[in-house]
């Protein structure tokens, strides 16, 4: 397929590959599908993986979205996920920088008593529910949507730069993950800024 024949829609193998990735079709992933098609109708392309990068401001199911239905993925480092706890993502073209944030507007949650709860967590969502919701977002009208075109600010992809070692836990990194203090070159976990806690 040229590029510029874009194929629009959630197909059903989409369908079939989130649930496969996700576990079930929650609204969630429902959801950012749904945000991704908007964002591809903008953008005017059918390009996937390589050349788009994902950006998801929420680490909650939209991730994954992004994953099928544009193909990025973290060991690709083109999904990136900057949890801001946000109903929104972004899909970029790599090489302009340049792409479209898609964001849910509160007044969706007036659509039906649902999504109101979903968005505003105001309890669990049932079973039945929650796949009836679902199949709702995928195909929620463009009107509840925030569309803006963007340019991406932060950087896309790790560039090649030379390897440090920490001279605290000698492992290796690149230079930019490691800052000089009291005379020392330490890597950014034994400076405290850890995701974990060491227990022996």
């Amino acid at each position: 397929m040229k590029e510029d024949a874009v194929e629009l829609g959630i197909k059903e193998e989409d369908i079939e590959f989130a649930i496969k990735l996700h576990g079930h079709l929650s609204p969630g992933v429902a959801l950012g599908m749904r945000m991704v098609e908007i964002a591809y109708k903008y953008l005017g392309t059918n390009k996937r993986g390589k050349g788009i990068t994902g950006v998801a401001e929420t680490r909650m199911c939209i991730p994954d979205a992004l994953q099928v239905m544009a193909g990025t993925t973290p060991g690709n480092k083109n999904l990136i996920v900057l949890d801001y706890g946000k109903l929104a993502l972004s899909v970029i073209l790599y090489e302009e920088r340049v792409g479209y944030r898609v964001s849910l507007r509160k007044d969706a949650s007036e659509t039906s008593h649902s999504l109101k709860k979903f968005m505003y967590k105001l309890g669990r969502l049932g079973h039945d529910e929650e796949e009836k919701l679902a199949n709702t977002l995928l195909k929620l009208d463009e009107r509840y949507f925030d569309v803006k075109k963007i340019r991406i600010t932060i950087p896309l992809a790790d560039e090649k730069t030379p390897i440090a070692e920490c001279q605290i836990c000698h492992e290796l990194q690149p230079e930019k993950y490691v800052v000089a203090e009291n005379g020392r070159i330490i890597c950014m976990v034994c400076k405290g800024d850890s995701y974990f806690e060491a227990l022996d």
